[in-house]
């Protein structure tokens, strides 16, 4: 007998329901854990990991803990800097940052092949993220397609397949 779902929630509620397998899924990933010799869990785990990989390259499957409110002495967040094509850098310091070439965007790239909205950078979790706009062209990290991404120091994404923008933490 199969369990129902629940109902369909947006938003955080989403996340946070839990979701309810069939008799189906149950037995494949009882199966699966007789195969393996790994517990029900990790091989859920596994395979959500696997998914994320293929559809979200560089996205964790737990997010990192929140940093703790700044307490008295605490350094402040790191800063994050970008440099368009080896020009200077700038600073990133809003928790919404817009790259592209059209008139409404925080750092204007007048060229052709970058989208009005191309892509931007935020802030969630403690973190910095990269993520891509659905431009035309879209936006690639070491050659391989990137939707949304954290940044780590060094990060290079090239918007548009040419444009190299390059990311540092100080």
């Amino acid at each position: 007998m199969a369990r129902k779902a629940a109902p369909r929630k947006t938003g955080k509620a989403a996340a946070k329901r839990a979701v309810a397998l069939s008799e189906e899924d149950l037995e494949l990933v009882g199966r699966l854990s007789e195969r393996t010799g790994l517990i029900p869990r990790e091989v859920i785990e596994r395979a959500l990991a696997g998914y994320a990989a293929s559809v979200a390259p560089g996205m964790p499957l737990h997010p990192p803990p929140l940093p703790k409110k700044g307490k008295k002495g605490e350094p402040p967040a790191q800063k994050l800097f970008l440099s368009v094509d080896g020009k200077p850098e700038i600073e990133i310091d809003k928790s919404e940052f817009v790259l592209g070439s059209g008139p409404d965007v925080d750092l204007r790239l007048d060229l052709p092949l970058i989208s009005a909205r191309h892509a931007r950078v935020l802030w969630r979790e403690g973190r910095h993220v990269f993520e891509d706009l659905r431009s035309a062209r879209g936006s690639f990290r070491l050659g391989q397609p990137v939707d949304v991404r954290f940044i780590e120091s060094g990060d290079e994404f090239d918007l548009g397949g040419f444009l190299p923008v390059r990311f540092r933490l100080g």
